[in-house]
């Protein structure tokens, strides 16, 4: 068995996330549950919305709070951070914002999550076209993508980390090699931000984003992207509205004043709610500190790791540990088998995704090393160990 929780986790379970009472909670990669601190902000958001007359400007600080901390989160200027409705809209704004010729190319991994794909692809109309990076195995080797990059690339789409089996891409590795080749670099960091350190300055990246409802603990309808000074020459903004310029609503010489910085990229009003609750979510985050948050959550996902090598299953997640992330991915050899654990955790308790390469594991940093340990425990009742 492994070791007892850290002195400060039985609170944060306790106080924000009353469900573990009931449940051992491993899919975040497919939606986080809301901290309680959240769920309250939320509630007196939609009394506001009931009654309009107690709106105080409380909206437009809960949005200003949550540009300052994902700026924080992703070590950029607030000023560069704009609040959209989710990842392929913030692709799309990126991909329609840049000017492009017949024959031009973007190069993206193969299997990667498809609102991360097709705003790229619509390009095809204009005579772009992608190129699929192959996989090797688990991985999606810089190597070859750095073979993929022609004279005609353009961008470089990448997951930070991938959705299906947690492979976590060396950043700074690729940034070089994009800024060295001129090509933008456009990340997805929709399965790290909120768990994994984050520092799109370090990773020399044009484009960051991210939906809302995962590792942000926020909800669906809300995104966020960054969008460096140097790239905003270059990404003309394509889905203007009021809150894209300086004038705002009330201008009626509909100048197209843009803003200098990022909210250029935002269109009318904002989703309040979504950006109350990223802000709210995290608070919680910077009280833990995302060192500690992301030491955390590895560790259980590192124990689970452990003990899938003692079962006989095929890990289907990187094992080095330069890639390795918070998810952990594994197949019994079968999609019959693989929804037989999905379904029994279920039964007992212990909460698990699914996709492409098998059972997915997902740990948050208010998991514990025991939920690994109840959550091997279902899987070696599943299948008979190793003799």
């Amino acid at each position: 068995m492994s070791s007892s929780h850290p002195h400060w986790l039985d609170r944060l379970r306790t106080t924000e996330f009353p469900m573990t009472e009931r449940w051992v909670y491993l899919d975040h990669a497919t939606v986080s549950p809301m901290p309680a601190r959240t769920a309250a902000v939320l509630a007196e958001r939609v009394a506001t919305l009931q009654d309009p007359s107690r709106e105080s400007g409380q909206r437009e600080a809960f949005a200003a709070e949550a540009r300052q901390r994902l700026g924080r989160l992703m070590n950029v200027p607030a000023a560069q951070v704009a609040l959209l409705t989710n990842l392929a809209e913030a692709m799309a704004i990126v991909a329609n914002g840049l000017s492009w010729w017949p024959g031009d190319e973007v190069v993206i991994p193969e299997q990667e999550f498809s609102s991360l794909v097709y705003p790229w692809l619509h390009l095809e109309r204009f005579g772009v076209r992608v190129v699929f990076v192959p996989k090797s195995g688990p991985a999606t080797e810089l190597d070859r993508i750095a073979a993929a990059i022609s004279p005609r690339t353009r961008v470089v789409a990448v997951s930070h980390v991938e959705f299906q089996n947690g492979f976590r891409h060396d950043m700074e590795a690729l940034g070089r090699l994009c800024s060295d080749r001129g090509v933008v670099l456009a990340v997805d960091v929709t399965q790290s931000l909120g768990v994994l350190p984050v520092d799109a300055r370090a990773w020399q990246a044009d484009v960051v984003a991210a939906h809302g409802y995962k590792w942000l603990m926020a909800m669906h309808g809300i995104a966020v992207m960054y969008v460096s000074e140097a790239a905003m020459a270059r990404i003309q903004p394509t889905v203007p509205g009021r809150s894209s310029v300086t004038g705002g609503f009330e201008s009626l010489d509909y100048a197209l004043d843009w803003h200098p910085d990022a909210r250029r990229y935002q269109s009318g009003g904002p989703n309040w709610l979504g950006a109350a609750a990223v802000a709210s979510s995290l608070s919680l985050t910077e009280e833990i500190g995302i060192d500690r948050a992301a030491a955390q959550a590895t560790s259980v996902a590192d124990v689970a790791l452990s003990g899938l090598r003692e079962l006989p299953v095929r890990i289907t997640t990187d094992p080095r540990s330069t890639h390795r992330s918070q998810i952990v991915s594994f197949t019994t050899g079968t999609d019959e088998g693989d929804k037989a654990i999905v379904s029994a955790g279920k039964e007992a308790g212990v909460y698990l995704g699914r996709r492409g390469m098998g059972v997915r594991v997902a740990a948050h940093y208010w998991n514990s090393v025991e939920d690994a340990d109840k959550f091997l425990e279902l899987v070696s009742n599943q299948v008979p160990p190793r003799r």
